[in-house]
């Protein structure tokens, strides 16, 4: 479980800041354009794993006064990751749902959302990097 979540946290952070990526390291371009073309379902992923994620982050609240840190970065983590997997799922979400009151809502949320795109791209590396280094330690 815990490889799964350190996949869907790399994949949505690299997809978070490929156009940085492909500025500064333009020898990436291509499989930057491999992952840029599945977004879409990595965004889907990770939307339903940060539900999962919020489910079990809700359970552990009775943890808050033994373990806030951890709490805190659960929270965190559960947020990033559903920010950013609605800004990368909303166009495959949209082709889903049609046009209707949800997709307005959705697309209204993604916009609000989307000038953050990189500075969560970034967090969710970030994310990933401590969690394998909390991990190994």
């Amino acid at each position: 479980m815990w490889m799964a979540g350190l996949l869907v946290l790399i994949a949505l952070g690299l997809l978070g800041v490929a156009s940085w990526l492909a500025a500064r390291q333009p020898a990436m371009g291509g499989a930057l354009r491999q992952l840029q073309g599945i977004e879409g379902w990595v965004g889907v992923v990770g939307l339903v794993w940060g539900l999962l994620g919020l489910f079990n982050a809700i359970k552990a609240l009775s943890l808050i006064g033994v373990a806030p840190v951890m709490v805190a970065f659960a929270f965190v983590t559960v947020l990033v990751v559903l920010a950013l997997s609605l800004i990368l799922a909303l166009p495959l979400l949209k082709s889903w749902m049609g046009s209707s009151g949800a997709t307005d809502a959705l697309t209204s949320a993604s916009a609000k959302l989307a000038p953050y795109k990189m500075v969560l791209g970034f967090t969710c590396l970030g994310l990933a990097a401590y969690s394998l280094v909390r991990a190994v330690i």
